[in-house]
């Protein structure tokens, strides 16, 4: 990636980062770094695809923040079950924290083509995917219970951050118990 999109690409997280996603214009975000739209163009086709480009970035960074240290020795490391409950509690809480950032992770416009032809450009979906295959009691296709796993995160935060539901960790937890089982990946 080279200096200019770079850039592109910084100023758009800062955008998400403290003003609604959905307010941004590309013209507003090449103002914003000194750029004529036409550059801005020559670099990302669309927004979608700059939104795209920067959910893949942000994706992995809150992969790095909120999934676990895998580096630890193995009897130090939680389980998948564990590492997949604590993965949906730092992002129910990173959603109180930080709804502008969850709501741009999981609802923009760009994210179309990943949620239609899943691909392995998130390291966060990865990760992810990873837990569930471990977990997947094979009564469904790993595919399966991700969708329903993810279903009920994703819909839980949306609800989060609209103040439909407060975060409720014991909720969190029945949940995902229900979805992989009690005794899946211990």
């Amino acid at each position: 990636m080279d200096k200019t999109e770079e850039k592109i690409i910084q100023a758009t997280i800062e955008w998400i980062m403290t003003a609604d996603y959905r307010q941004l214009s590309m013209r507003k975000l090449a103002a914003q770094i000194g750029m004529t739209t036409g550059a801005l163009y020559k670099h990302y086709r669309s927004k979608e695809e700059l939104f795209y480009q920067v959910s893949v970035r942000l994706s992995q960074r809150v992969a790095e923040r909120l999934l676990p240290d895998r580096s630890l020795p193995a009897k130090e490391q939680l389980s998948a079950k564990e590492q997949l409950l604590a993965l949906a509690n730092s992002l129910c809480q990173l959603c109180v924290s930080q709804p502008q950032l969850v709501d741009f992770l999981f609802f923009n416009p760009g994210l179309k083509e990943f949620y239609q032809h899943t691909n392995s450009d998130f390291q966060f979906y990865n990760q992810v995917m990873a837990l569930i295959r471990q977990l997947n009691p094979g009564t469904v296709s790993d595919q399966d219970l991700f969708t329903q796993v993810w279903a009920f995160i994703q819909g839980y935060t949306f609800l989060i951050m609209n103040g439909a539901a407060d975060y409720d960790a014991d909720l969190v937890a029945t949940t995902l118990n229900q979805l992989v089982g009690k005794g899946a990946g211990k």
